[in-house]
């Protein structure tokens, strides 16, 4: 399971109108760098959960033909409090 059902705060204002999913490190989505590492090593069907922006995100996987991916959408995000970092 690839988690992409975030609203990447800590990026805006790229993620404003773009699901951090679909924000491009050397030309190519997060997504597709994830999709990619987990095809290598044999993985053949993969769920991707998404919420913010998942019209953008389900357009942007229908163009893949491998490995099958199957979208599981999230009407609502849990309210999950953040753990912090403490850093010494």
């Amino acid at each position: 399971m690839v988690l992409a059902a975030g609203l990447g705060t800590r990026l805006r204002p790229v993620t404003d109108a773009l699901p951090k999913p679909l924000v491009e490190l050397n030309g190519r989505a997060l997504l597709d760098h994830a999709i990619d590492r987990l095809a290598l090593v044999g993985v053949e069907h993969i769920v991707v959960n998404t919420h913010y922006l998942a019209a953008m995100v389900a357009a942007h996987l229908a163009c893949r033909d491998h490995p099958h991916i199957e979208i599981s959408e999230e009407s609502e995000l849990l309210d999950i409090p953040r753990r912090r970092i403490l850093r010494r």
